[in-house]
């Protein structure tokens, strides 16, 4: 693939994060919506780093357009999305299931503790459920698109 088409899509991405970020599920603490299933089926499709970045730009793009709602802590979530989507196309790569749960507790239990310091227990745990759903459901939706998109692939080139 093309670097100019590489960057292309990787844009692409980054603006379908925020089409996705439109659908909601609700949630006690504000709407969940389906921001990530554009970076972790770039993660997928494109590779670690152009997925990483899909995902981590994808998310400030979002919470820009929000007003910075976690203030202080917008960077280093979007630092944590990086990492998670890196290690979902690693663990993806090995085993499906297997990415798309340890991705899913990265993302709704293990990256929700930056919030302890700011919001304490009460936050933390009010997040989970609603977090681990999206990611469950962001995960899933990137696996089904990335097979799609791998068929499609494959057909185009016979």
């Amino acid at each position: 693939m093309s670097k100019t088409k590489k960057i292309t899509l990787i844009a692409i991405f980054i603006a379908l994060s925020f089409v996705g970020s439109l659908i909601k599920i609700p949630s006690p603490i504000g709407d969940v919506g389906f921001d990530s299933t554009a970076g972790f089926t770039a993660a997928l499709y494109l590779g670690y780093i152009p997925g990483a970045i899909v995902t981590s730009l994808g998310y400030l793009v979002i919470t820009m357009s929000a007003g910075f709602p976690l203030g202080i802590l917008t960077l280093p979530v979007a630092l944590e999305m990086f990492f998670v989507a890196i290690a979902y196309r690693f663990f993806f790569r090995i085993n499906k299931i297997a990415g798309i749960a340890i991705a899913t507790i990265l993302n709704g239990i293990v990256s929700p503790l930056i919030v302890l310091p700011v919001g304490g227990y009460g936050l933390y745990f009010a997040l989970i459920p609603s977090l681990t759903l999206a990611s469950a459901l962001n995960l899933i939706l990137s696996a089904i698109i990335f097979e799609i998109l791998s068929r499609k692939k494959i057909s185009s080139q016979r």
